[in-house]
């Protein structure tokens, strides 16, 4: 059953103008059919009961929790074209609840100041998109991170930096992963295509951030931030 993120009024769930279009066009919806409405994090079962116009009514409140049990944060570092999205969408669906952008010293692309406005909405777009697709009900918030002296100011109990010289045994990283209390907000920095300047580094530390190796192999900047989510994610779902 397709689901929607949208707000409701008296009932009525009001769709974004792009789903409007998917759910008439793509889908070809008809009055009587059901989809699933998702609004400030509740779901619902809704019903097309007019076509020209839409009309969405509400039907039931549906009790489902499809998040992770701990508050996840991505801080990725920027990446070209459609990097940049491929982890924005996966990183959703592995369910990170905030994922910032950070600008990083070797980060080939650079926000202009009138470009970040359009790149942000078409952002927002693909992680609304995914957590519909992954059944989510929360889209994560996005932020950037001018330079990397500002993770200081992320609340996060468990802070980790993933770092290419620390190459060798997973062992730190999955102990970490495995002693995750209730609760605890985890936070973990990925670097851009070129890495982490040993500057970048010692400042991470100096906020707080531990190294840890993600193996023995040198991965890709989007791979990188895929293997440490999966990690993390699947020692949440054991809980």
């Amino acid at each position: 059953m397709q689901r929607y993120f949208a707000r409701i009024v008296d009932r009525q769930a009001i769709l974004e103008e792009d789903d409007v279009f998917h759910l008439t066009r793509v889908m070809r919806c008809k009055v009587g059919d059901n989809i699933e409405i998702v609004s400030d994090g509740s779901l619902y079962l809704a019903e097309i009961t007019h076509f020209r116009p839409l009309e969405i009514t509400l039907v039931r409140k549906l009790r489902e929790n499809n998040e992770l049990p701990n508050h996840v944060i991505l801080i990725a570092s920027l990446l070209k074209g459609e990097k940049m999205d491929f982890v924005l969408q996966k990183a959703t669906e592995l369910g990170v609840s905030e994922i910032y952008l950070l600008q990083s010293e070797r980060s080939v692309v650079k926000f202009k100041k009138e470009e970040k406005d359009v790149k942000f909405q078409r952002f927002n777009k693909i992680l609304k998109e995914a957590a519909e697709q992954s059944k989510r009900t929360k889209i994560p918030a996005l932020y950037r991170l001018r330079d990397i002296s500002h993770l200081k100011d992320i609340d996060a109990n468990i802070k980790l930096i993933a770092y290419e010289e620390m190459e060798g045994p997973t062992t730190g990283f999955l102990k970490i992963v495995e002693n995750i209390k209730p609760k605890q907000k985890i936070a973990i920095v990925i670097g851009p295509e070129g890495g982490f300047s040993n500057k970048e580094v010692y400042a991470a530390t100096e906020c707080g951030y531990k190294k840890i190796s993600l193996g023995r192999r040198i991965l890709r900047a989007e791979t990188a931030s895929l293997y440490a989510l999966s990690v993390i994610a699947n020692q949440l779902e054991k809980q």
